[in-house]
């Protein structure tokens, strides 16, 4: 129907048309909806009598503007031709002239004059205004019906509102004194076993000021005794050792289970029971624990717990396995250490120039680009790792979190192995030996060792370092002092090298392709894993401590292995 709707009439549009023309202004006070003109009452006197307009019904300008904008707008002469109105097409359904039918409208069919439509309209409009009463009184009993269900939602929201508050004071008045009663219950049990695990842990700080006065005077006596002395006072220091040792065995049951039992304290909360509300209960259970022995480093050549050290109970289980996504070139994973939230980082010593970093399940997290390839990395704290840098005969200190360098130091030669311990970093320069350094760069002092040797561990006070042609094992303390040495059997060529639980010794063979574990004194060794384990080309290998976990980079090229490592 817009096809023939007119431009709407606004405020502004009270003038006669036909005055307007003549740049006269006179107010319009009828309107033809034949001429489609507004007329004032001169030029309406002369519309009546004129021949052509006689016959047009007028209707007053007031009476006009109050029908609905829809119908006030609606045309009757058309715009192409310049005729009225006088058919109406149901295919398009809109009104058209004589000439519309041979153009616009030339292949429409079924035209109805407008005059037999008016005739037919008044049935219509009857209808129309029954079906509108219809509806409208279908909205209102809708309407009226919702209404009263909000009212009545209304109310029974409020009503249920104040039951529940209502419940809720009484359950509450139960609760309280029930809540009392569990809260007495915790106060006892916490007393009970807070004296027990405080007495324990006095005992033990005891036992740790014995074993510290233990580690100076053997200090001491490795400074200023004569060797009667150091004979003698060994004695001594072996008979309090023991004296030691039996009262922290005690603590153990068999193994390292603690003889002490843990306390789990478990709430049950309440529920409501043939109308007993109650709060919940508490139950109180003595629980196993085996300790991890998670102690200090230093404290491990003075106290050993010989009584766990069998080489033959070392087991090794698989605890995930990560094949390291490819890089432009074949990857040389030559380094690997942990890093905080049990996080990996491997060294590809390849024209790769990456730092690879994997989660604690080995899923790669990120990569990290450097200016030159590394060798050997070792976590030293605080988001950053040491990595020797041998082309270039550097070590380079990196911050992990802004991937920037922070300490740069250079050597005349190449520099291979890197480990940390006692707050000091030990690196393997070739023909030179083993350099300790602070965290600043600083070389305190040059360990001599010699020989083909490319890595290195540590734990407390001891190094230890892998040589191969010939293949041979290292400890010494950190004067370079040997306390052992182990030939190997073969041509293995021993590479990576770490220390686990009880002062073990884990040893890669690459071209064997052999883990061996050996004995914390050096006197024995045994196979572990070998190449039906899928050891292809195995290199590095690092231990976690805290966890009892060991890395192993089975095949250099891109496989790693996390092994949960038993005694």
């Amino acid at each position: 129907m817009g096809s023939y709707l007119s431009i709407k009439m606004n405020d502004s549009d009270i003038q006669c048309t036909l005055c307007s023309k003549r740049d006269i202004s006179n107010a319009a006070v009828i309107w033809c909806a034949v001429c489609d003109e507004r007329l004032c009452q001169s030029c309406n006197e002369i519309h009546k009598y004129l021949k052509i307009s006689s016959s047009h019904v007028v209707t007053a300008l007031e009476v006009y503007k109050k029908l609905p904008k829809f119908i006030s707008s609606l045309k009757q002469t058309c715009d192409s031709h310049e005729e009225h109105f006088k058919l109406y097409c149901p295919a398009h359904g809109e009104p058209c002239c004589y000439k519309c039918t041979t153009t616009k409208h030339k292949t429409c069919h079924g035209f109805q004059t407008l005059d037999s439509l008016i005739e037919q309209s008044q049935k219509q409009f009857l209808d129309l205004e029954c079906t509108i009463d219809e509806l409208n009184i279908n909205i209102e009993t809708v309407f009226n019906n919702r209404k009263e269900a909000l009212t009545e939602l209304d109310d029974q929201v409020l009503n249920l509102a104040m039951n529940i508050k209502k419940t809720g004071e009484k359950i509450r008045e139960k609760l309280d004194s029930n809540e009392k009663d569990i809260l007495q219950q915790l106060s006892v049990v916490h007393l009970k076993y807070k004296t027990i695990f405080e007495n324990t842990v006095e005992e033990l700080q005891t036992m740790k000021a014995e074993v510290k006065s233990l580690m100076k005077n053997i200090e001491e006596m490795r400074e200023f005794a004569s060797d009667y002395q150091f004979v003698l006072g060994s004695e001594e220091i072996r008979s309090k050792l023991k004296k030691e040792k039996d009262s922290f065995c005690k603590y153990f049951e068999n193994d390292n289970k603690l003889r002490q039992k843990n306390v789990s304290l478990k709430f049950t909360p309440g529920h409501i029971l043939n109308q007993d509300i109650f709060l919940g209960t508490m139950v109180v259970e003595e629980v196993d624990y085996e300790i991890p022995f998670k102690k200090n480093e230093s404290l491990e050549a003075a106290f050993p717990l010989d009584i766990f050290q069998n080489i033959e109970s070392v087991k090794m289980r698989t605890s995930s396995q990560s094949k390291i996504h490819e890089g432009k070139v074949t990857r040389n994973l030559a380094g690997c250490t942990f890093l905080e939230n049990d996080q990996i980082l491997l060294s590809d010593w390849s024209e790769n120039n990456e730092l690879l970093i994997l989660d604690e399940k080995g899923e790669h997290l990120r990569n990290i680009v450097l200016d030159k390839k590394a060798f050997d990395v070792i976590y030293v704290g605080n988001g950053c790792v040491a990595m020797t840098l041998p082309d270039a005969k550097q070590i380079s200190i990196l911050d992990l979190k802004s991937n920037q360098g922070k300490i740069h130091v250079t050597f005349e030669n190449r520099c291979w192995g890197i480990t940390y311990s006692e707050n000091t970093l030990f690196v393997r320069e070739y023909s030179v030996g083993i350099h300790c350094l602070d965290l600043n760069g600083a070389i305190r002092e040059t360990i001599p060792v010699h020989g083909y040797i490319t890595h290195i561990t540590s734990l407390g006070r001891k190094l230890y370092y892998t040589e191969h042609t010939p293949d041979v094992v290292h400890c010494c303390d950190l004067n370079g002092t040997e306390i052992w040495h182990l030939a190997l059997d073969g041509r293995g060529a021993p590479k990576g090298i770490a220390v686990g639980k009880f002062g073990f010794v884990f040893v890669v063979l690459e071209n064997e392709r052999k883990l061996l574990v050996i004995s914390p004194d050096g006197t024995n060794y045994r196979e572990l894993l070998n190449e039906e384990n899928g050891l292809q080309e195995p290199h590095a290998i690092v231990y976690d401590m805290n966890r009892n976990k060991l890395l192993l980079v089975k095949d250099k090229t891109g496989v790693t292995e996390l092994y949960d490592v038993l005694y």
